[in-house]
């Protein structure tokens, strides 16, 4: 019998229209906001200045083709990297402020900030990258 062989696609793309410091700024300034309460993925998209769809279904679907690209990293998550993590049976996606530290729709309800570990214990990171973004 043969081996199976798993060929892994390297991704390239340019950078976002906003950087880190403008989305994370971004991010603030809606912090209290119930409008974004299901919409964790679209509000980190529109963040980094993407106006248009991302290409993924939902959050799992974006965290399933990260981790089938090998994107995901586990550990401390830097400033600006996208979180990626479960609660209530579902996979949410904030961003990392830094010192343990994350912004978004968080499961509250509402856009604000919290520590992660008040979030989710279990939770991989990876760079704010919008592949199919426009």
């Amino acid at each position: 019998m043969g081996e199976i062989v798993v060929e892994r696609q390297s991704v390239s793309w340019g950078a976002n229209p906003r950087d880190t410091e403008a989305a994370l700024g971004w991010q603030l300034e809606r912090v209290g906001s119930a409008a974004w309460q299901d919409w964790s993925l679209k509000f980190q998209r529109m963040a980094f200045g993407f106006a248009q769809d991302s290409g993924w279904h939902d959050p799992a679907d974006a965290l399933q083709w990260l981790d089938h690209h090998d994107l995901l990293q586990e550990g401390r998550a830097p400033r600006g990297a996208l979180v990626w993590y479960q609660a209530a049976d579902l996979i949410r996606v904030a961003c990392s402020l830094g010192s343990g530290q994350v912004v978004g729709p968080l499961p509250c309800g509402q856009v604000s900030t919290s520590d992660l570990a008040e979030v989710s214990t279990d939770y991989v990171w990876s760079e704010p990258h919008f592949p199919f973004g426009h």
